[in-house]
């Protein structure tokens, strides 16, 4: 019985002394950024990472037309509006350019907030576009003061818009950079923007006839950890603001006014492969590392040595800090076999870039351990 209780106080003191240490940062030796991507004729391209740091820029400051870019920031402004997606709204038509992007309502067609926005951001639609427009602000012109101030709110420097749908007209311009700030922004603020994005095709009844509208984001399925987001298209050249994830690692990248329209989706794919071959995979923690001794409750002469409980890699960018949190025993605490022993998280600014689980394993008389192994980095 006096075993069972010594055994019982034990347990109890050991979740006591579990503790979170301060988040504490190792500084790692990364690559430098002296190569450049290939791009073909796009006027201007950039790329930019999950924390809003360019990573290269062609031309990123000088303002060009946005084509069908556009349409991310009328979502924007439509969402913010809070009309209820179900909302129905009767079509409006409207007479557009040859060879204009259209949807196929008609005058009369019943329409849901929310398909206007999917078929906007899926399918490009300047119909759809305009009809959110005169939803939101009763007309184009008062809905493109809405998109400045949008514009002006989250860093837009040099971008103007004045309408919804992209079509050039004097005064709608952006820059490849200011166009990655919104992408970042949509993608991360509008749940909404970030799943229709990525969605291959919506099926609707336009004039009284089922309709299926293809994605115009031909990439979308062929590149690996491709989100989105939107592609462009006018007199100017091909467009693309794209967005993709691979191995937890967000990126962002823009092309502008490209000489074809397939080329838009080959400086993309250049821009993103450039940018991920940036990252090097690190070994933050091996199962075989012992990383601690610790004392065995049932017996203060053997050790139980404490690993992880699989083996972990992360994916890290030059130059910033990779800081962990660790929450694990007190050294000298006693410990049972085979448990839990803590566990540590390691992040690059919000990035978590991985995370493992410790245990301990079987007592023994000694065991070697490696006390370069907390916090885990393999040099």
């Amino acid at each position: 019985m006096m075993r069972r209780l010594l055994c019982f106080a034990c347990t109890v003191a050991m979740a006591l002394v579990l503790l979170c240490t301060p988040a504490s940062a190792q500084e790692l030796n990364m690559l430098d950024l002296d190569s450049e991507p290939t791009i073909g004729t796009s006027s201007a391209a950039a790329v930019m990472d999950e924390f809003g740091n360019v990573l290269f820029s062609y031309n990123g400051d000088v303002e060009l037309p946005m084509a069908s870019i556009t349409k991310v920031m009328t979502a924007m402004v439509a969402l913010d509006s809070g009309i209820p997606l179900d909302q129905e709204f009767e079509f409006v038509y409207e007479e557009y350019p040859e060879g204009s992007q259209l949807a196929g309502y008609q005058i009369g067609d019943v329409v849901t907030f929310g398909e206007l926005l999917r078929v906007t951001l899926i399918y490009s639609a300047n119909d759809a576009a305009t009809n959110i427009a005169y939803a939101v602000a009763g007309s184009k012109e008062a809905f493109a003061d809405l998109m400045n101030q949008k514009a002006a709110e989250i860093g837009m420097e040099h971008t103007h818009f004045t309408n919804p749908h992209g079509l050039e007209e004097e005064g709608h311009h952006s820059t490849a950079l200011d166009l990655l700030v919104m992408g970042r922004y949509a993608m991360e603020h509008y749940p909404f923007i970030r799943e229709t994005v990525h969605t291959p095709s919506i099926t609707i009844v336009a004039n009284g006839q089922p309709v299926t509208l293809e994605s115009t984001d031909h990439l979308m399925g062929t590149y690996e950890g491709l989100l989105g987001i939107k592609t462009g298209n006018t007199e100017s050249g091909a467009s693309f603001l794209g967005a993709a994830c691979r191995n937890n690692v967000m990126l962002y990248s823009c092309v502008l006014c490209r000489d074809d329209s397939w080329g838009r989706f080959e400086d993309t794919a250049s821009l993103l492969d450039w940018a991920y071959g940036l990252y090097e995979q690190k070994a933050l923690a091996r199962s075989n590392w012992i990383l601690r001794v610790a004392p065995w409750q049932d017996g203060f002469w053997l050790r139980c040595p404490v690993s992880a409980q699989r083996d972990v890699t992360g994916y890290v960018f030059p130059d910033q800090r990779v800081s962990y949190t660790t929450v694990q025993y007190k050294p000298n605490s006693l410990v049972a076999a085979n448990s839990t022993y803590g566990t540590t998280l390691w992040e690059q600014g919000e990035r978590s870039v991985g995370s493992v689980a410790y245990q301990t394993s079987r007592p023994q008389q000694s065991a070697a351990w490696n006390p370069i192994a907390l916090p885990l980095f393999a040099a």
